[in-house]
């Protein structure tokens, strides 16, 4: 790729391939519209000019406009190739007829022939009988309320107006769920994109946020509302020191809601949402409620692979996530989500190396130490010790110096019992693993062991990008019981 672009949907593109496709009116896979937002995907473009110079080959070269007509025409279903070069080819007839200075590309492409173009009488028929196929769905589909928000947010003279159909919108949304699919369309989230982005609307902003937190609660709408360019306004929300309080809290809220989706884990850390969320719960100044979806938001981004790195090389982010978990100020549900998040983000090399540098080490055997009145946070110190130590020699030193094995031993010889033993056995596992790998035992079965399932990756990485391997899957699972509880993206505002 010349000059890689990612969409909303998180999947990369040939910037010269989608304009291509633009011209076709052919939607290449993951494209919502034509008109999705192309972000530069700086790190692929580095990664793959990187491989060049090591490699000693050429950097990629733009394509030219006939080679990438070509292969998205060769790429497209037979009917919808036909049907658009069908299109272009009328589009240039009509242009050259009427003296337009217009001039399709398809006039100069070989794949135009007479024997491809249709009589305009039979095109427009079927133009006039889709049209009015499409009028009469999008009658009985259309929610009432959906024409009244637009047409206030669009044309009132007065911010009163504006405030009350928001104001309106956020109840309907909470009503039911086929309201708030129903009310989840192109037109009513670019009324609340507006809404969100224009400083005269301000005073309607915690509704608006409010009304997006609803609409995640379906999960038909989670993709849908990334790809309608809904997180770029929530994320503006979040960095504006002018944000009413209740605005950001909705705003953590809705993207924790659309990160629970994995189609959109990447989109969103791309379109930079890491770096407020951090802020928002590293800071003790915000609201509880606000750092908590904040952290709920942040661990389930933080799944992905992608967002990890992210993290691990933002300036500061270890130290800030680890002065959270070992504070005794802070509340414990905030303390968890912030070890949470560190577990994460230990799974990846980069994020193990900036952990490590940020003193993690010495942080999370403190906490397994001497915070025993937390015994809640034990699991989670153990598994990010278990994550920090595998494939890593700089682990066995720094736990060492740290005094880890007398934490870990303690952890190790528990005995579990009784309805809730499983997720003790998983911990006391993860702990005795980590314990013979401070030990050296990095051969045979104990070299196994230490590394989990990243043997079998081949490069010491995880496979899915989250330490969910070994006895962590069934961790993953109590994690998830535990999202569908008390920290469930469930609640209506």
């Amino acid at each position: 790729m010349a000059d890689p672009v990612i969409l909303p949907s998180g999947q990369t593109y040939e910037r010269a391939c989608l304009q291509a496709c633009a011209e076709l009116a052919f939607l290449p896979p993951g494209m919502g519209s034509l008109s999705d937002a192309m972000i530069p995907n700086s790190a692929l473009k580095a990664a793959i000019g990187t491989w060049c110079v090591r490699s000693g080959r050429p950097t990629p070269a733009t394509p030219s406009g006939v080679a990438v007509r070509e292969a998205v025409l060769r790429a497209m279903p037979m009917g919808a190739a036909a049907k658009s070069v069908r299109t272009t080819t009328r589009r240039a007839a009509l242009a050259s007829s009427s003296n337009s200075s217009y001039s399709s590309p398809a006039s100069t492409s070989s794949y135009t022939s007479s024997s491809e173009m249709v009589p305009v009488e039979e095109d427009e028929v079927g133009v006039k009988e889709a049209t009015t196929m499409n009028k009469e769905v999008e009658v009985a589909a259309v929610d009432p309320l959906e024409d009244v928000v637009v047409a206030k947010v669009m044309d009132a003279e007065e911010e009163e107006d504006v405030v009350l159909a928001i104001a309106g919108l956020r109840e309907a949304t909470r009503e039911s769920a086929e309201r708030r699919r129903a009310l989840c369309t192109p037109r009513m989230l670019a009324a609340l994109r507006r809404v969100l982005l224009i400083p005269r609307h301000a005073s309607a902003r915690v509704d608006a946020t409010a009304a997006l937190v609803n609409l995640t609660l379906e999960p038909a709408n989670k993709v849908r509302i990334v790809r309608a360019g809904a997180v770029p306004p929530l994320v503006e929300v979040l960095r504006s020191n002018t944000s009413p309080a209740e605005a950001r809290e909705h705003a953590a809220g809705a993207l924790f809601g659309l990160a629970l989706s994995d189609d959109n884990r990447a989109a969103i850390g791309v379109l930079g949402a890491v770096p407020p969320l951090l802020e928002l719960l590293t800071s003790a100044a915000h609201p509880l409620p606000a750092r908590r979806d904040a952290g709920m938001a942040l661990y389930h981004l933080s799944l992905a692979a992608v967002n990890q790195s992210k993290i691990a090389r933002f300036p500061g982010a270890p130290k800030a996530l680890l002065a959270v978990a070992s504070s005794a100020a802070e509340r414990t549900p905030i303390r968890r989500l912030s070890l949470m998040v560190i577990c994460n983000v230990a799974a990846c090399n980069e994020g193990r190396a900036a952990l490590m540098d940020a003193g993690a080490v010495t942080a999370v055997t403190s906490i397994l130490s001497h915070d025993d009145a937390v015994a809640e946070l034990d699991e989670w110190c153990v598994a990010a010790m278990y994550a920090m130590s595998r494939g890593s020699l700089r682990f066995r030193g720094l736990a060492r110096a740290a005094g880890a094995d007398a934490a870990l031993r303690r952890v190790a010889g528990m005995e579990c019992a009784g309805a809730g033993a499983a997720p003790g056995v998983v911990r006391r596992d993860m702990a005795r693993k980590t314990l013979r790998a401070m030990r050296s035992e990095a051969d045979g079965d104990a070299a196994a062991d230490l590394t989990g399932s990243s043997l079998e990756c081949g490069d010491g990485d995880d496979c899915a990008g989250s330490i969910v391997s070994d006895g962590l899957m069934s961790f993953r699972r109590r994690q998830r019981e535990l999202d569908s509880s008390s920290c469930g993206n469930t609640a209506e505002f």
